[in-house]
């Protein structure tokens, strides 16, 4: 199945876009692997309805392997990427000797034209597309990705599952204790794909904290810190009408916010902060007085919170609840055991990540299930790992 193999080359590329921005703006690359990353992403929307057809053309088998081999070189452009940023040269020698000369064109020039060519390649597979008569389906699974992590906060996740110990702690030692009075503030840390939104999500509705507080916001922050965005949002959601004031300055904002937040007791979550100045700004826009309010902050980034008197860090699940969490996204309830013996292999290659269980029981729902289409996505997934066992430096 090429679906594992664009789904974690979009993945890689998002996350290369989001943590070494400024860097690929200097190599003069980041514009076209954006381009590239949207492109992967709309091909998924086509590979489903491909998949349908193959058994029958072997055309369309051959277009399936050309996405499969495209989403692969993409992946090799991104560890030459993390090689050429983040390892010392000396390392950076030893690693190539090993890996021979598959990544000897590790300069940008070099990496520059990969991209090129595989946005060449790309045209052609469209092309390809066009003439097999080969249609999008209604979604794409990427985008379906990027949506959950920006869910609106008023909508609530399906499907959770392992968060009941953490909501309990942080009921009891943080939003719900009035031994503090004055406005204080927590973090949820932990890697991508935790499911560090998800637990705020639940917090944020759970019956006891919507009776505590007057009023509940929320807000994503994200890389792409716009301060003056952050506080319309947030006013908008105040208000509970859509706020404009483009012509008011920063400041006149930040002190409407403050405005309408005084006397209320509040809970409002920063969902996605990332960077220290981030943070520093966003503290200022809270008035301080002792209504028990509540800030609540998830970020991949413990160092720029790492002022936070309460800091909850999230755990990988474990093996029982990673199936569960799979099983509820990709059959419901009730599974043969025949599915159970190949899901739990295929769960142990999600390492305890609920992002990523929750993304392959989406690309599992079958109207039809059958053990043959689990075991070949097992094959997918640990031809995946085959490929990429080579010691390269985590993004």
């Amino acid at each position: 199945m090429a679906d594992v193999a664009i789904l974690i080359a979009v993945e890689r590329l998002g996350e290369l876009l989001m943590k070494k921005a400024t860097f690929l703006q200097e190599e003069g690359v980041e514009g076209q692997l954006r381009l590239l990353k949207g492109r992967l992403e709309r091909m998924q929307s086509f590979q489903r309805d491909a998949s349908d057809k193959e058994s029958n053309d072997e055309r369309i088998r051959n277009w399936i392997s050309n996405i499969r081999d495209v989403a692969h070189d993409t992946e090799d452009v991104i560890d030459a990427f993390v090689l050429k940023i983040d390892t010392p040269r000396s390392r950076r020698r030893r690693l190539l000797g090993k890996l021979g000369n598959c990544l000897a064109w590790i300069d940008s020039k070099n990496i520059g034209r990969e991209i090129k060519s595989i946005h060449a390649r790309l045209d052609d597979i469209n092309r390809s597309r066009t003439a097999l008569g080969i249609s999008s389906t209604t979604s794409s699974l990427p985008n379906a990705v990027e949506w959950r992590r920006q869910l609106d906060y008023w909508q609530q996740d399906e499907h959770v599952v392992g968060v009941d110990g953490d909501t309990d702690k942080l009921l009891k030692e943080f939003i719900l204790d009035e031994s503090t009075r004055e406005l204080s503030v927590a973090t949820i840390v932990g890697m991508g794909g935790i499911g560090k939104s998800c637990l705020a999500r639940h917090l944020y509705h759970h019956r006891q904290v919507a009776d505590h507080f007057d009023c509940r916001l929320w807000v994503f922050v994200s890389t792409e810190f716009n301060p003056k965005q952050v506080i319309k949002e947030l006013m908008a959601q105040v208000l509970d009408k859509p706020f404009f004031m483009d012509e008011e300055t920063l400041s006149q904002l930040a002190w409407r916010l403050r405005q309408c937040l005084e006397g209320k007791r509040y809970l409002i979550v920063l969902d996605d902060v990332w960077e220290d100045e981030h943070w520093e700004f966003l503290a200022t826009l809270f008035p301080c007085e002792e209504k028990a309010s509540r800030l609540l902050l998830t970020s991949r980034n413990r160092v720029a919170t790492m002022n936070a008197p309460y800091i909850h860090e999230m755990k990988l699940l474990d093996p029982e609840k990673s199936w569960e969490l799979l099983l509820n996204n990709a059959l419901g309830k009730l599974c043969p055991r025949d599915f159970e013996i190949i899901g739990r292999e295929i769960v142990k290659k999600c390492r305890g990540m609920p992002l990523a269980i929750v993304t392959v029981g989406e690309l599992l729902i079958d109207r039809n299930p059958c053990t043959e289409k689990w075991e070949k996505f097992l094959k997918e997934i640990n031809f995946h790992f085959r490929k990429n066992a080579i010691e390269l430096p985590e993004l």
